[in-house]
């Protein structure tokens, strides 16, 4: 309902900005407060701040009474919104939040939101099998559309918007034209498939589905025409041949085979005289729960009233108490029970809010998995948190689903994943989580251990013994002191083992109370220990040797490889081992191949690896270390950029047994996801007392600069980095030391801080000269001058790239020659002295061809096309810069492939011909992708290109 004036109220973005109440179009006021409305509108229900609203409004050219316009624009949307409301009564729609606004807007008042439903409704039919229903669906969402999206509201902000939304448009038009070919009416594509190509030439997905359709309609010849016309597009254009989708699809037409996929396996639904009611799949995703829970009727009740106490849904519970009381057992019981209130479905999700050795999943990854559940393809999927959020509240708001966050850490985390009525959402923590009640009217319920009696027939029913032993279950029982997780571990080595009695695990439990603190839990509590300990005994030797050595990993998973090498035993030996502790539920396995612990047994692990025999200790740590130093060692040789240097990564005792590392794709594969193990590895062997290890402490972070420069992860690399410099000065190695404070300096220097970058720089020098180390010295001086040009201080930085040069090729180092060659380029083209700029680049070109530098090779070509272009010789800036996007690609370097679409984008606009926005949008999904700070570059460029374009 419309708090303003009695009538719903609805706003419309795909088209002219609109708001509409009871048929009549609202007046929303001149330009800027229509820019304003557009700001709260797309980040609805969510506050923004007052310098967020007067960043996109203005942009860079802020009045100095920027503050009071906002305020001055904000009360007039006041009053339009809401023209009924008494001049002193507080706002209902449009709040003041902080130092900020709030725009509160029902689910059903925005044509985004139904068009998104539109669009996850077609997505759930499409996955339950009724592709004809799919397309009707699209054909409905699409046709909210009136027009170009946010229309009349001019700057900088609403231009990128509207290039999103616009994009997001296209993309559900060529979805629905994949499933019109899917059910054979392709022939009735053909004059829209035309008009689509013809309108965006650079998109390849358009253009096959354009050979598709022509195909279904019998005019195979025009259908490789077709064909024929996307290549030269894009080899015209980008510089690239089309891409393996489009050119198998082309062999098919060219074999007279049929080009469309096989069909689904599913019996396809076709129309009917009465319209058939497709059934979308429902999420399912509760783990499984046990049928009865004991000892917990108050808390179940406590949770069934507050349910029937909200009876339109909009329940926030929180299940929380300390750690192994059982909170998510309870919670996914309870969630299981009361299914069939909630019909829409179950999405769930472990939060690892206390698992010492992994990262808690962020709200981005986890929005990232519900909409991917709910069917949102994942290239539809918005890059903000902010805006997956929206989208998810989008596509549930209408439905009863029961969403649960299983070991959340903290309130703020969880906000954006908080759906509205009617569906519900279970939370468990062992904090309390103020927060949340404050903020979402959270209700608590708290979990205690369990009583005596309770806690006896858990063992009992576990354990599946009867009443002749109750005396010996009762001391068992105590010794657990009422905890879950110890019961539950005791009675599963009761189950295992028919013939041990109750009254000789008492007896070993007993015998061992003396230890059992070392288990570390927050109230003291031993007794984990104790049956954590009889599960162990239980277990053949290997496997209960491992879960010791386990506890020396720093890391948060481990692999049948680095436990093979840590136990020197074959890998398949090690798999089977691993496969025996998580059959026993002492470990998990996560995904293919890795294998994770919960926190309580990851403590015990560590209790075991301190009681190992200390020379073990040290050995199979070592042999860890060994292990990630060398495969990090063989991925980093495998990545396409070249070292630049000669360091001797040499591990005293590398692994037998290794993983596939065969190429650039693997080697990426495998540092992605064994990053934070190497640098667990990394800190550890810091931190340890053996010298040998401070090697390890910094070679370790040397492996993987690299792969952290190609990912644009420079946090990370600047925090690893300055870890490894500490280890290498403790070595008192000085190759360790040079290359460490290079790297520093490298890493300090993408995040803008020049001096401090310049005084590592130069320390790497002092410390290349007192060893004599020409190739470092040729290395530091080119890094120096570099620091200098960034300050301004041209003629010391031209003399330091000139006695890099001389020392380079007096070392014979091509590739230090190479880059100071390059850098002279660089410097003078920053002082507009293009013909040498030309001339020490293009020598540069041809030295990384000679050592194989792709990567310096690509970003010379885009420095040679800007001093091309700059010289109005814009054929060869324009051939120059495709070669850059050549040899990136050749390259397999997401970064640099980023880079060389920018600068052909900034040709092309500069000749004022097609394809800059093409390339400008590839450039910015690239750079966003590796989470770039050049991406709001390349998204303030492509802004001004669209609005260029406009007018």
């Amino acid at each position: 309902m419309d708090k303003g004036g009695g009538e719903h109220l609805r706003f419309e973005v795909l088209g002219l900005l609109r708001a509409v109440r009871g048929g009549a179009e609202v007046d929303l006021g001149a330009a800027k407060q229509r820019a304003v409305l557009t700001v709260l509108l797309l980040a609805r229900n969510t506050p923004v701040s007052r310098d967020q609203i007067i960043g996109a409004v203005w942009g860079d050219h802020q009045p100095s009474s920027a503050v009071n316009l906002v305020q001055t624009y904000v009360a007039g949307l006041r009053r339009a919104l809401e023209p009924s409301r008494a001049r002193r009564a507080p706002a209902e729609l449009l709040t003041s939040v902080g130092d900020g606004y709030l725009l509160r807007v029902e689910p059903t008042a925005v044509d985004l939101d139904d068009f998104e439903r539109g669009v996850a409704a077609a997505n759930r039919l499409r996955a339950a099998g009724d592709l004809v229903a799919a397309a009707a669906a699209l054909e409905e969402a699409l046709g909210l559309w009136r027009g170009e999206p946010l229309g009349g509201v001019a700057g900088l902000f609403a231009e990128v918007e509207r290039g999103r939304l616009v994009e997001r448009r296209l993309a559900v038009l060529e979805e629905r034209a994949e499933l019109m070919l899917l059910i054979g009416r392709g022939a009735e594509l053909v004059p829209a498939l035309t008009s689509l190509v013809a309108e965006h030439p650079l998109r390849e997905r358009g253009h096959g589905l354009l050979m598709r359709a022509l195909c279904q309609a019998g005019r195979q010849a025009e259908s490789l025409a077709a064909y024929r016309e996307a290549r030269r597009v894009l080899v015209a254009e980008l510089g690239v041949e089309p891409g393996p989708e489009l050119r198998k699809l082309h062999q098919a037409v060219l074999a007279g085979d049929n080009p469309e996929p096989e069909p689904p396996t599913r019996p396809m639904v076709l129309p009917a005289a009465e319209p058939v009611q497709a059934v979308p799949i429902t999420p399912a995703q509760l783990p499984r729960a046990s049928v009865s829970l004991i000892g917990r009727d108050a808390e179940l009740a406590r949770l069934d009233g507050l349910l029937a106490g909200h009876p339109d849904g909009g329940l926030v519970l929180v299940v929380t108490g300390p750690a192994g009381v059982g909170k998510t057992a309870l919670a996914l019981h309870w969630a299981n029970r009361v299914r069939e209130d909630f019909p829409d479905g179950q999405l769930y999700v472990d939060l690892h809010g206390y698992d010492p050795n992994r990262e808690p999943l962020g709200a981005g990854e986890v929005l990232n998995r519900f909409l991917r559940a709910l069917g949102v393809p994942s290239p539809d999927i918005p890059v903000s948190v902010e805006e997956r959020s929206a989208l998810f509240r989008t596509l549930i708001a209408d439905q009863r689903m029961v969403v649960m966050l299983d070991n959340a850490r903290g309130s703020t985390e969880l906000l954006p994943l908080l759906p509205g009525p009617p569906s519900c959402v279970v939370v468990t923590s062992r904090r309390r989580l103020v927060g949340l009640v404050a903020h979402a009217e959270a209700r608590l319920v708290e979990l205690d251990m369990l009583d005596l009696d309770a806690a006896v027939a858990v063992v009992g029913r576990v354990a599946g013994r009867d009443g002749a032993e109750s005396a010996a279950l009762r001391r068992l029982a105590v010794l657990c002191d009422g905890l879950p997780l110890a019961l539950r571990i005791a009675a599963a080595r009761l189950a295992v083992s028919p013939a041990l009695k109750v009254s000789e695990l008492v007896a070993e439990l007993d015998d061992e109370h003396g230890r059992l603190a070392a288990l570390g839990l927050e109230d003291e509590d031993s007794t984990v220990r104790a049956a954590l300990d009889a599960s162990r005994r239980a277990l053949s030797p290997l496997p209960a040797r491992l879960l010791a050595l386990l506890g020396l990993h720093p890391g948060p998973e481990v692999t049948a490889f680095v436990v093979a090498a840590m136990a020197r035993v074959r890998v398949a030996e090690a798999q089977r081992a691993l496969d025996a502790l998580t059959a026993a539920n002492l470990l998990s396995a996560t995904e293919a191949g890795r294998f994770g612990a919960h926190d309580l047994v990851r403590v015990y692990t560590r209790t075991l690896a301190a009681e190992l025999d200390a020379a073990e200790r040290r050995s199979a740590t070592g042999l860890m270390l060994d292990y990630y130093l060398h495969c990090a060692d063989l991925a980093d040789g495998r990545l396409p950029v070249a070292r630049g240097n000669s360091v001797r990564v040499a591990p005293e005792r590398p692994p037998a047994e290794v993983p596939k590392l065969a190429g650039s794709a693997e080697a990426f594969a495998w540092l992605d996801a064994e990053q934070g193990n190497v640098i667990a590895a990394a800190e550890l062997a810091a931190e340890g007392a053996e010298r040998a290890w401070l090697v390890h402490a910094w070679q370790l972070p040397y492996t993987l600069s690299r792969f952290f420069w190609l990912r644009a992860d420079r946090s990370t690399w600047l925090r690893t980095t300055e870890t490894a410099l500490k280890a290498a000065t403790r070595l008192g190695d000085p190759e360790a030391k040079f290359v460490m404070l290079f790297n520093s300096g490298i890493a300090l220097a993408q995040f803008g801080r020049v001096d401090e970058s310049l005084a590592r720089h130069r320390e790497a020098l002092e410390v290349a000269r007192a060893s004599g180390d020409a190739n470092a010295q040729a290395r530091a001086l080119t890094t120096v001058a570099d620091m200098l040009q960034g300050l301004g201080r041209v003629d010391e930085s031209e003399a330091s790239y000139r006695e890099a040069l001389e020392v380079s090729r007096a070392a014979g180092s091509r590739w230090a020659e190479a880059n100071a060659h390059h850098n002279l380029g660089l410097l003078h083209l920053a002082s507009c002295r293009y013909g040498e700029a030309e001339k020490w680049l293009r020598t540069a070109v041809g030295m990384y061809r000679e050592v194989g530098e792709q990567c310096g090779e690509s970003t010379c070509h885009t420095d040679l096309a800007m001093v091309l272009l700059e010289s109005d010789r814009h054929s060869e800036a324009l051939a120059s810069a495709r070669t850059a996007l050549s040899v990136a690609s050749a390259a397999a370097s997401p970064y640099h492939q980023a880079v060389s679409h920018d600068r052909l984008a900034v040709v092309l606009d500069r000749r004022g011909q097609p394809g800059a926005v093409a390339h400008w949008q590839r450039a910015l999904a690239l750079f966003t992708e590796l989470n770039a700070p050049e991406a709001d570059q390349v998204r303030a460029r492509l802004a001004r290109a669209r609005a260029g374009t406009a007018v």
